[in-house]
């Protein structure tokens, strides 16, 4: 882990651009959470695939206009960059329908890639990026050598929803981040059992620190019993896509930055508000204003 003041985080998983009605934008929950953590002061990484295409290219400079680095960032020599094809209802809801054999499904790090990544703070993954056997088998041997705080935002999308394999993953980290479907459906608990759900999935995974997410209600942070529950901003949503990954961003800054609970809780809430008050997920802002 690093020793200076600056933060590094790594996160590992899929970059697609999101078709949308109005036009492409760049996603992919892992993208969004480095974009994030560099706004909020950190080095931050995204481990993953593009392809030899324009819209390659495309994300290449973009990386290097937001200052998230490119060194782990790879070239896929067959398949093409991700897309995946978006659509909102009329609550700012997005639903996706994701491309398969795309340049992110066959993440390929190589061994001097190795002190980025034995230097980390945190590294966050979710479960979207293990649907191939080679990304899989990728992600468990870096979870099993990696000294950092490890921040797993699980991505139960449609066909890629494997319960089993997300609690594996969920076993292997440090920080749990969920919504509250995810949460039911992940302990097959019904919604008159929140807290017992969240106890339930503590003692599935042995992880001590959980985070649910509960859309327009705000979100709950549970630490051995303790827990946090704050509402969101009050705003005008223009969509959701991105809001959940920037607040994984911010609750893992917070973390990473040793502020108590109910801080980490306030701070995620607000950058995810904000987030969804604007279109698209990856919007400009200053931190310091934004959480004055």
């Amino acid at each position: 882990m690093t020793e200076s003041n600056t933060k590094k985080v790594v996160a590992f998983g899929e970059v697609l651009w999101d078709c949308l009605p109005s036009g492409l934008f760049l996603g992919g929950a892992p993208l969004n959470v480095a974009y994030h953590a560099s706004r909020l002061g950190a080095t931050s990484y995204l481990a993953s695939a593009v392809g030899k295409d324009f819209l390659g290219d495309e994300v290449v400079r973009r990386f290097e206009a937001s200052g998230v680095q490119t060194d782990l960032l790879k070239r896929h020599p067959r398949w093409p960059t991700g897309a995946s094809v978006a659509s909102l209802d009329k609550s700012g809801d997005a639903t996706y329908e994701i491309l398969e054999k795309v340049a992110w499904d066959e993440i390929a790090l190589e061994e001097e890639d190795s002190p980025i990544l034995a230097s980390a703070d945190a590294f966050v993954f979710g479960s979207l990026a293990a649907r191939t056997e080679s990304n899989r088998s990728l992600l468990l041997g870096l979870l099993e050598r990696t000294e950092a705080l490890k921040v797993c935002d699980v991505n139960l999308r449609a066909p890629h929803d494997d319960l089993d394999l997300a609690l594996s993953l969920l076993k292997r980290s440090d920080v749990i981040k969920v919504n509250d479907e995810e949460l039911r459906r992940l302990v097959g608990g019904d919604e008159g059992e929140f807290l017992d759900c969240i106890k339930a999935l503590n003692q599935k995974t042995g992880v001590d620190l959980i985070c649910v997410t509960l859309g327009s209600k705000g979100a709950m942070l549970w630490r051995r019993g303790r827990f946090f529950s704050l509402p969101p901003d009050d705003i005008s949503v223009a969509d959701t896509i991105g809001a959940g990954d920037a607040f994984t961003a911010a609750l893992t800054m917070g973390l990473l930055e040793k502020r108590g609970l109910e801080e980490c809780l306030v701070r995620a809430l607000k950058l995810s508000s904000f987030v969804a008050s604007k279109r698209g997920a990856q919007p400009l802002y200053k931190p310091r204003k934004l959480f004055s």
